[in-house]
C-alpha cells in the first residue's frame, strides 16, 4: 500500500473518530486553527472530551512545505491532559500537561527522491495559561492575556516504518487571546527524522509561523 493511500485510510478513520466522538459524548471544546510560514502551511483541529471524568486531548493535523525539500506530513493523537495540582507552587489552573500517542503519515522529498514517513510516536504537551496563574507576582504576563503552549513527539526505530528510521518533532507557542474563543499566535516547529535509505544521514527543517485559532 503507498503512502497516498495510508494517508487517506488516516484521514477517514479521523473522520470516523471525531464523528463517533461526538455522537457518544458531548465535547468540552473544539478547536481549529491555520498556521503558515514562509513557505508552508498547517491545519489543525483538537477537540477536548471528559468522558468519564477522563480528560481527552483528540487531535489531527496536516502539514504542506513547499521549499527546497519539499515535504508533507498528516497526523492524529489522543492523549489525557489535565491541570497539574501544585499547591507549594498556587499555580491553580495555569499549568497542564499531558501524554498520549501520535500517529504521523507523511512524504520528504530530498534530492529529487521521495522518503515515506511512518512513525507511532510517544507524545508529551504542556500548556501554561498566565490568566488562570494566582501565584503572586505571576497572575499575568504585564497585564495581557497570554499563554505558552508546547508538544514533543518521538519514535524510535522499532516504531517507525516505511522508510523511516526515527521520528522527532518540538513545536512551541506564545498565544495572545484575543478573547474567550480566539487567539493569535506565533511558534517555532522543529523536525527531525532519520531515513534508512538515505546514507543513514539525518533530516531535520525548523519553521517559524504565526496563526490563529478559533475555539468553540
Amino acid at each position: 500500500m503507498n503512502i497516498r493511500k495510508k494517508a487517506a485510510i488516516l484521514t477517514v478513520f479521523i473522520f470516523s473518530v471525531f464523528v463517533f466522538s461526538g455522537t457518544v459524548c458531548a465535547a468540552d471544546k473544539t478547536t481549529f486553527g491555520i498556521n503558515i510560514g514562509s513557505s508552508e502551511v498547517q491545519g489543525w483541529i483538537d477537540t477536548q472530551l471528559n468522558s468519564n471524568d477522563i480528560p481527552l486531548v483528540i487531535g489531527a493535523d496536516i502539514l504542506y512545505n513547499n521549499d527546497h525539500g519539499r515535504y508533507w506530513l498528516t497526523s492524529a493523537h489522543i492523549a489525557v491532559q489535565d491541570e497539574l495540582f501544585m499547591p507549594q507552587l498556587n499555580f491553580g489552573e495555569a499549568l497542564s500537561l499531558g501524554l498520549g500517542f501520535r500517529g504521523v503519515l507523511g512524504e520528504v522529498k530530498i534530492h529529487g527522491t521521495d522518503y515515506d514517513v511512518g512513525a507511532f510516536c510517544f507524545q508529551f504537551l504542556g500548556d501554561y495559561d498566565f490568566r488562570k496563574n494566582s501565584s503572586p507576582g505571576f497572575s499575568s504576563f504585564f497585564g495581557l492575556p497570554v499563554s505558552i503552549s508546547l508538544s514533543l513527539s518521538g519514535a524510535p526505530e522499532i516504531l517507525c516504518f516505511s522508510d523511516t528510521e526515527k521520528y522527532v518533532e518540538f513545536s512551541t507557542a506564545f498565544n495572545f487571546h484575543i478573547n474567550r474563543s480566539a487567539a493569535a499566535f506565533a511558534g517555532y516547529r522543529r523536525i527531525d527524522i532519520d531515513f534508512d535509505k538515505h546514507n543513514d544521514e539525518n533530516w531535520d527543517d525548523d519553521a517559524i509561523f504565526v496563526g490563529i485559532r478559533i475555539s468553540f
